[in-house]
């Protein structure tokens, strides 16, 4: 292609198409005058519709680049875009969704634009056009893709779904338009076919959540939702069926008639083997990337794609192959499973006390009088497990569908080879298994919080789950994400071994050190703070030899932390230690209580200067200051019996 001018696109020699170059995508990244936004919306304005569709086409390169996002906003470009979503001619409106659906997908910040933008007027114009007219999709004759009216609802739909999980302010919008009835009609896949009832699904999971609007519409089809979650089939079938028990989850009325149906449903979703399935297709896959489909990918690398494999990359999706289309599947099944055990996670996540800590101001120092008491202070951390914090129902369901098994063989890495591969051949399903492994580990964690130590097969099971844990992050790389997952299962399963302190009998000072190093090595404050806990736990299992170690190590790293929440957390740790024994004598050697002063003038003024970011977490860092205080002041009096006693 040549250069867009300013003005007119010719229609012949030097740029056919009329689309802006990727040479002049790369001239407006370095600052050349104009750019190519002014042309775009000069190609909108016009009259003719091919000049708009190859506006439109542009604004959808464009917004895939990074660098060109702020231009965008700062333009009126989608203001005047929007409208071409009821353009009257029909290539004109599909070109507008799709472009409209790139730009969505960006982040939260330009789904807000995007409302302020008054995209949703035309929107609910679009979706009304259809809703209102009986309409049904039909299929390509030379392929099995949506026709192009199809896929422009296909695409709309995609639009309501991202900015309603971006902005209440689309959600109310959404609420008011009266589409959600038609929208559930939509989940009739026989007939309105798979892509759209997937879409539509995914899009109402969204809208249901934490909507009391929403709720009295879906109750009235409970027979609906319970039909569809009964469904057996392939992985578009296991991704609906998904997704449905996703949005009765989301309604209490329903959920509470439908527990074991949800709870069935979402168990046969991860009862699926993810590692056969994968090593499968992996089998099947071109070793040369250039050569692999890549389905439903927008990342830097499409970003950066040359023209010829954007047209490439368009071709296959409007023509998948046999293969193209099994990938497809397989990424249905690993959504599927991620949605399922995030689901389960939220059914199983007991309410909070909500307002509790809402009146605990600032106090004064008076208070910190108080002697210090340790078995309260353990309780008060939650450390102890005492039985089920979920429904009896829950934790019956749960056992009977051997969910926590399920969710341990999800969270697995994948073969070494079936890993290379997709990261090398297909990175959707090489990002989505990585998403599923993320989502499976903080789905166990959270049950691992909330259910009895027998429930979760007992003291022996849960010790080697934590081993295993433990073996895969210091034997293997992991993304940031999955280590604070991991990490954060880690933590919840040695809270549950407090009282088996002799299955840690053969934990050397070599095992010791291999956690801290990774506290050292850590630079995510979460996972630090992830690391320090389970050394305050294992400093009530080991021997003393290896707790005089834990404690200054907890001690020193303290010391040098410059975030509070974690400073907090390493605190409360450090204060479990001495939850049943007093450690006298590594008190003195250690100089425990004047180092434990420093801390405490330390959170102090931590807590001051960051405590306009601390949000929710301030008033439970305020607790641990408070017992911080208690905790100095007895140890200070056991010191002195204990130096007593030794004279």
């Amino acid at each position: 292609m040549g250069k867009t001018k300013k003005g007119k696109p010719k229609p012949h020699k030097s740029n056919p198409t009329g689309l802006v170059s990727m040479r002049e995508l790369e001239m407006d990244e370095n600052g050349s005058t104009g750019g190519p936004i002014n042309s775009i919306i000069e190609q909108l304005q016009s009259v003719n519709s091919d000049e708009k569709m190859c506006g439109l086409q542009a604004l959808s390169t464009l917004c895939q680049r990074e660098y060109n996002i702020q231009s965008i906003v700062d333009s009126e470009i989608v203001r005047i875009a929007a409208p071409m979503l009821v353009d009257h001619d029909l290539n004109v409106r599909h070109a507008t969704a799709g472009a409209l659906r790139n730009f969505s997908a960006v982040s939260v910040e330009i789904c807000e634009n995007l409302v302020e933008q008054d995209v949703f007027t035309p929107l609910l114009i679009l979706l009304n056009q259809y809703v209102n007219n009986d309409w049904l999709p039909t299929k390509e004759k030379r392929s099995d893709t949506l026709d192009q009216k199809s896929d422009t609802f296909l695409q709309a739909v995609n639009i309501v779904w991202n900015l309603c999980e971006s902005t209440s302010v689309a959600l109310e919008y959404f609420n008011q338009s009266q589409l959600l009835q038609n929208f559930v009609r939509c989940l009739n896949y026989e007939l309105f076919g798979m892509d759209i009832a997937i879409s539509v699904g995914q899009c109402l999971l969204v809208i249901s959540e934490d909507n009391a609007a929403a709720w009295k519409v879906l109750i009235d089809h409970n027979s609906d939702f319970q039909n569809l979650l009964k469904i057996d089939g392939d992985f578009q079938i296991v991704m609906l069926r998904t997704l449905v028990a996703g949005i009765i989850s989301n309604v209490p009325a329903l959920l509470m008639q439908n527990l074991k149906l949800v709870i069935e449903a979402l168990s046969k979703t991860i009862e699926i083997n993810h590692r056969t399935v994968l090593n499968e297709i992996t089998s099947k896959l071109p070793l040369n990337e250039t050569d692999g489909p890549q389905i439903e990918v927008i990342d830097e690398e499409m970003a950066e794609e040359s023209e010829a494999d954007a047209s490439f990359r368009r071709f296959k999706e409007e023509c998948p192959t046999e293969l193209d289309n099994e990938i497809k599947n397989v990424a249905y099944l690993l959504s599927a499973q991620r949605i399922s055990s995030e689901v389960l996670s939220n059914i199983c996540t007991p309410e909070d006390d909500e307002g509790m800590d809402e009146d605990f101001d600032d106090k004064s120092d008076a208070e910190s009088v108080h002697d210090y008491d340790v078995t309260q202070q353990a309780q008060q951390n939650g450390n102890q497990v005492g039985g089920d914090k979920i429904p009896v129902e829950i934790a019956e369901a749960i056992k009977a569908h051997q969910v926590v098994e399920k969710l341990w063989a999800r969270a697995q890495l994948l073969p070494e080879n079936v890993q290379q591969i997709l990261a090398e051949c297909e990175k959707n399903l090489w990002k989505r298994q990585n998403s599923l492994r993320v989502s499976s580990l903080l789905c166990l964690h959270n049950l691992c919080n909330c259910m009895t130590i027998e429930d979760l097969g007992g003291a022996t099971a849960i010790y080697n789950v934590w081993l295993d844990l433990g073996q895969q992050i210091f034997q293997t790389h992991q993304d940031p994400a999955t280590v604070e997952a991991a990490t954060s299962l880690m933590r919840a399963t040695l809270d549950h071994l407090k009282k088996s302190p002799e299955l840690f009998e053969q934990v050397s000072e070599n095992d010791l050190h291999l956690i801290l190093d990774g506290v050292k090595d850590c630079e995510k404050s979460e996972v630090r703070a992830n690391w320090l806990r389970m050394l305050g736990t294992l400093g009530c299992l080991l021997k003393e030899n290896l707790v005089k170690k834990i404690v200054e190590f907890v001690l020193d790293a303290t010391l040098k932390e410059n975030d509070v929440w974690t400073l907090s957390e390493s605190l409360d740790s450090f204060m479990d230690i001495f939850s049943d024994n007093d450690w006298n004598q590594i008190v003195d050697d250690l100089n425990v209580i004047l180092k434990s002063r420093e801390l405490e003038k330390i959170l102090k003024t931590k807590m001051r200067q960051q405590k306009r970011e601390l949000g929710d977490r301030y008033s439970s860092i305020l607790t641990v200051r408070t017992n911080l205080t208690r905790f100095c002041k007895y140890l200070e009096n056991q010191q002195k019996i204990y130096m007593r006693s030794k004279n």
